[in-house]
């Protein structure tokens, strides 16, 4: 009976601690394949390994054992491997939940203990229990943990309902309330006087005096487990303050990119409709000069004439057919811009079967991967330097593709596919990009960058079976 309530403390000790700090470090997050397969095999060798070592029951935080310094690093490689979680991201999250899930499990043995046997488990009567009201009672704390870690998720999914900053100030507010209870419990238990008001510390006296089995255990509060709770308390809400700022930063971008984007659409929205009217006046005017054309009877002057309205017409002439009116208006405004700055301008992009791609996000995508091109053509200053940019859309297999390369002179730091502005304010020109990415995200597409001494290429993919409505201009 004994050997096997062991062995079931040492499943318990293993599977517990590594399985909530899995669902801890990896939630809403995807894993790799046979990830499962991977986490089950390294906790079966842990247990394999205790029980060789002859090791009763697995301390999760003993850090300093050689074969609980290898697990920590193995878990580690598991946990970059499969879901790309980064090594201080890690180390921090393993020192966190070592902290609490000790003092956790500590703190529900010890009260168990006296609970169940009368005694504290600092004092000399802890002695006379025996082994298996001791394994009992350490079964009894896992279940415990097991019955609490419920409760949190509960609570933890009930939080979802609340927006982000609102799961963030609540969660403050626990950091904080855990604070609030050392100092409270420091003074309420220990022999620590709250001022000079004599009533209220005889009245604390008495309370300890009436339970001597938690005043033994006074020592082990004080000096073990209201510092860890204060030292993890303070790095929790340092992370949340960081996370705070990150998320009302993101925020704020998340609103510069919604204002960009409806400006620009509403810009190309207007231009577009004026370069209806302006199309429908080319063609008139076309017609008026064919007919003048034919009754000049070769006089010169009127030859002249109308070569010079030929002349002035050809700039409201539509240069680009992509099958996306709104993409036309794009085109041909960078073009002209282009034209202005003296840059070579080369285009061929079909985008007739590209009908799922929202009109607004058309304006997003290739309004702010033609800025880019011609600002970084704008700092070429060497005439001898060919400035130009090329863009082109094909679609291949199930893809549509869009490749767009561009001379340039500035260096670009690109660092794991995302691009670093050498601009001063790094966070209103980022915007640009992370527009491009937001639309991207709609549609599953996915962006990537080649860097090279005087070019710099960016290429796009859309998966075309998308399960959305079509988007007709």
């Amino acid at each position: 009976m004994l050997e096997l309530m062991s062995q079931l403390l040492l499943i318990l000790s293993i599977f517990i601690p590594f399985i909530i700090l899995k669902e801890i470090l990896t939630y809403k997050k995807e894993g790799r394949k046979n990830e499962e397969i991977v986490f089950y095999t390294l906790l079966s060798l842990i247990y394999i390994t205790t029980t060789l070592f002859n090791i009763e029951e697995y301390c999760f935080n003993d850090t300093t054992n050689l074969l609980y310094g290898t697990v920590f690093i193995i878990w580690g490689i598991y946990y970059k491997f499969f879901y790309k979680i980064g090594y201080v991201k890690y180390i921090i999250s393993f020192y966190l939940f070592n902290i609490y899930y000790d003092l956790l499990n500590e703190v529900i043995n010890r009260i168990l203990f006296i609970v169940v046997t009368g005694y504290s488990n600092s004092s000399e009567g802890a002695l006379l229990v025996s082994n298996i009201e001791n394994q009992k009672i350490r079964l009894y704390s896992y279940i415990l943990m097991i019955l609490g870690y419920s409760i949190i998720v509960f609570i933890n999914n009930r939080l979802q309902i609340f927006n982000s900053e609102k799961r963030n100030y609540i969660y403050l507010s626990l950091a904080l309330l855990v604070n609030t209870v050392n100092i409270i419990g420091r003074y309420t238990m220990g022999l620590y006087t709250i001022g000079n008001n004599y009533t209220l510390n005889i009245m604390l006296f008495k309370w300890r005096r009436s339970v001597p089995a938690l005043q033994r255990e006074w020592g082990y509060f004080d000096q073990i487990v209201v510092p860890k709770l204060v030292v993890a308390s303070s790095i929790i809400l340092i992370l949340l303050f960081i996370r705070i700022i990150k998320e009302n930063k993101r925020k704020a971008q998340n609103e510069l990119i919604q204002n960009k984007l409806d400006m620009q659409y509403a810009h190309y929205l207007s231009i577009q409709e004026s370069h209806m009217k302006v199309r429908k006046l080319y063609h008139d005017i076309n017609n008026h000069i064919c007919c003048i054309d034919n009754l000049k009877n070769n006089n010169k002057e009127i030859n002249e004439y109308v070569k010079n309205l030929k002349d002035e017409i050809k700039e409201f002439k539509s240069i680009y057919n992509t099958g996306n009116m709104i993409l036309d208006t794009i085109i041909n405004e960078k073009n002209t811009l282009c034209t202005k700055k003296g840059i070579k301008f080369i285009c061929d992009i079909n985008f007739s079967k590209v009908n799922f791609i929202k009109p607004i996000d058309v304006s997003s995508i290739f309004d702010n991967i033609l800025d880019n091109a011609i600002e970084a053509c704008d700092k070429i200053h060497d005439e001898n330097i060919n400035k130009y940019i090329r863009i082109k859309g094909t679609i291949t297999k199930s893809f549509f593709v869009i490749k767009c390369e561009n001379s340039k002179v500035n260096s670009i730091i690109v660092n794991k596919n995302r691009l670093l502005t050498d601009k001063m304010d790094k966070f209103i020109h980022g915007i640009g990009i992370q527009s491009i990415k937001s639309s991207l995200e709609k549609y599953d597409g996915e962006l990537l960058f080649e860097d090279d001494k005087d070019k710099f290429i960016l290429n796009i993919c859309i998966p075309l079976n998308q399960n959305t409505d079509s988007w007709v201009d």
